[in-house]
C-alpha cells in the first residue's frame, strides 16, 4: 500500500509540475475601449465582447482620400477597415451583418458581404488629427464611393460606442 501511495504522490508531483511548466498566453492589457463589438464573434478580447483601444487602431489602421458628404471632399481618413475587424474577432461564416451604434442609440446594419467587399472604415484620425467629439468622434463611420448606393450619405454615422455582430 505504502508504495502505491508513493507512486501516486509521484505521480501528481509530476503532474504539477508539468503543467506549471507549459507555455501560457500572456493576457492583452486593453487601454481604454474607444468602441465594445459584441455579438457572435469567436476570438473576444475581454470577456465575451472586442474591445477597440488605441493600440488596436495604432495596429490596425489604413489611411483612405474620402469625399465626406457632410466634411468635404478629399479628406484623408485613417481608421480600422470592417473587413479586418472582422477578421481579427474570427467572426463565424454565419454572421450576417455588423451593427455599429452610437451614442444616441441609433445604429445601421452592414452586411458582412458588404464589409468585405468594399473598404468601409471605422475612423479614428482625419487629416492626421485624431477625431475629437466635435466632430464625430473619437469613432465614426465612412462608406467608400463605391459602397454609396447600397449606404448613402444619412447613413454615415458619428459618435460609435458599440457595435454587434449578428
Amino acid at each position: 500500500m505504502k508504495k502505491v501511495m508513493y507512486i501516486l504522490f509521484a505521480v501528481l508531483m509530476l503532474g504539477s509540475l508539468l503543467c506549471g511548466c507549459t507555455k501560457k498566453e500572456a493576457a492583452v492589457e486593453l487601454g481604454p475601449a474607444l468602441m465594445t463589438v459584441g455579438g457572435s464573434i469567436g476570438a473576444p478580447n475581454s470577456g465575451s465582447n472586442f474591445v477597440l483601444d488605441q493600440a488596436f487602431f495604432d495596429a490596425k489602421s489604413v489611411e483612405a482620400v474620402i469625399d465626406d458628404p457632410w466634411m468635404g471632399d478629399g479628406i484623408t481618413y485613417k481608421g480600422v477597415l470592417i473587413r479586418d475587424l472582422l477578421s481579427a474577432m474570427k467572426v463565424p461564416e454565419s454572421a450576417k451583418t455588423i451593427k455599429v451604434i452610437a451614442t444616441d442609440g441609433k445604429g445601421i446594419d452592414i452586411a458582412i458581404e458588404d464589409a468585405k467587399q468594399w473598404d468601409i472604415m471605422l475612423v479614428h484620425w482625419a487629416n492626421g488629427v485624431e477625431l475629437s467629439n466635435d466632430v464625430g468622434g473619437p469613432v465614426k463611420i465612412a462608406f467608400p464611393k463605391d459602397a454609396r448606393d447600397t449606404y448613402p450619405d444619412e447613413q454615415w454615422m458619428w459618435w460609435l460606442t458599440t457595435a454587434e455582430v449578428k
